[in-house]
């Protein structure tokens, strides 16, 4: 499933209704080599704010942690406009023929493969060569100053300044002896500024080669198209990338749209009453989680993912989760108004029915029985709130930012319908 998060597209694979409750809290954040020891590290690290996060439970037995709880419109007094919002969205962007060949490029670039260079024996820049390095330091080895077989290369600045130049018009077989000084800014303390010396045997000259794009190729990727045909020719490719560019454009419209839509709501309602303190808890709940999880997914913790994302700081990370949960809880429930008010929720036996598709489609249940009431009830949320968006998103009139041609101010059904 991929969510766009702050202009980050993030992968997680979670079950059906999982991942439908987390939706509701995507929705309010898009507007609405590594070592074992440092992941794990990491890993341990954001399962302590995972749980600092989800220390407060207490809304699980409270009735007013979700809709079917509360009235939404005893808290929400909508605009009188909701159902004819004009909202400005930059339209989606032109595939370009230059765009399609940089992704192929991309995906090229993404399947080289080292190849041993046999016409020469002398060393450039560039060249990717096969090592055996020792390091010593006032004649001593030192840790992880040696390896074998390792690939290193030329001009990728990945070891200290001096090593990579030093190699360079050496010959396959030679071993050439480096003596440099650590940088003074070097990452391990014990090293920075110091003299090292490094006895270095290149094994062999490789370089990257990347593939022509070939059916050989293209056959090699396995894709198939919305048809579920195989994509095999050149052409197919093209066309297929040109379609993934296409819908990736209209997929970031959809998301600007939508945000557009719940910021106008949320400048235009009213509200009168606060939210229930149990569903901004619930939500933070569920936020702090599945935030950790993706932390731990990029090998960092929640703090810093959200110093990444929102510019947090060590001290309010944590507060602005809660802020976010606010956010959302407000647009939960005016979401919900509008639903409610354009009798668009569905019937128990068509959620039920709705509901064990959902069941029918995953690993994660094997009967309606086996899901916890939680999640039944994110997921009748997550489905009344699609059918809002969507409402809304049919009645709304569209403008870009900046008047021009092509401005016409059609409904978004209208832009769709002829993109």
């Amino acid at each position: 499933m991929y969510y766009n998060w702050k202009g980050r597209t993030l992968v997680m694979k979670k079950r059906v209704l999982a991942v439908l409750l987390t939706t509701a809290i995507v929705m309010a954040m898009t507007g609405c080599g590594g070592n074992t020891a440092a992941e794990s590290a990491a890993s341990a690290t954001t399962q302590e704010a995972s749980a600092e996060v989800a220390a407060e439970n207490e809304w699980q037995t409270d009735p007013t942690a979700y809709l079917s709880g509360i009235t939404a419109s005893d808290y929400v007094e909508l605009p009188a406009d909701y159902s004819a919002l004009t909202v400005e969205v930059e339209p989606a962007a032109e595939v370009t023929d230059e765009e399609v060949e940089n992704l192929i490029d991309s995906q090229r670039e993404a399947k080289k493969e080292l190849q041993e260079i046999t016409n020469r024996s002398i060393v450039q820049e560039g060249d990717v060569v096969n090592i055996d390095y020792v390091g010593r330091i006032d004649g001593e080895e030192f840790d992880g100053g040696s390896a074998e077989g390792y690939n290193l290369e030329i001009g990728s600045n990945s070891f200290i300044e001096g090593f990579e130049s030093g190699l360079v018009g050496a010959k396959v077989g030679d071993t050439v002896t480096l003596e440099l000084t650590f940088p003074e800014d070097y990452a391990d303390s014990t090293k920075a500024g110091v003299d090292a010396e490094f006895d270095v045997t290149v094994n062999s000259i490789q370089q990257y080669v990347v593939p022509d794009l070939t059916e050989e190729f293209v056959a090699g990727l396995a894709l198939q198209d919305e048809f579920g045909n195989d994509v095999g020719t050149v052409d197919e490719f093209r066309a297929y990338v040109r379609n993934y560019l296409i819908e990736n454009n209209e997929s970031q419209y959809t998301q600007r749209l939508e945000e557009a839509i719940r910021t106008k709501l949320m400048e235009n309602s009213t509200f009168k009453q606060d939210v229930p303190q149990a569903m901004v808890e619930r939500i933070y709940d569920s936020m702090g989680q599945e935030l950790s999880s993706y932390a731990q997914q990029y090998g960092v913790d929640l703090k810093t993912l959200m110093q990444l994302a929102y510019g947090s700081t060590e001290d309010s990370y944590l507060q602005d989760i809660k802020d976010l949960a606010a956010e959302n809880a407000k647009t939960t429930i005016i979401l919900q108004a509008v639903a409610d008010a354009e009798k668009l929720s569905m019937s128990d036996a068509d959620f039920q029915a709705e509901l064990e598709k959902a069941i029918s489609s995953t690993t994660g249940y094997t009967s309606v029985n086996d899901v916890p009431k939680e999640d039944i009830e994110a997921y009748r949320e997550a489905l009344d709130k699609r059918s809002a968006m969507d409402f809304l998103k049919n009645k709304a009139t569209v403008i870009a930012p900046v008047a021009g041609e092509g401005n016409t101010g059609a409904t978004a059904a209208e832009e769709e319908a002829a993109q």
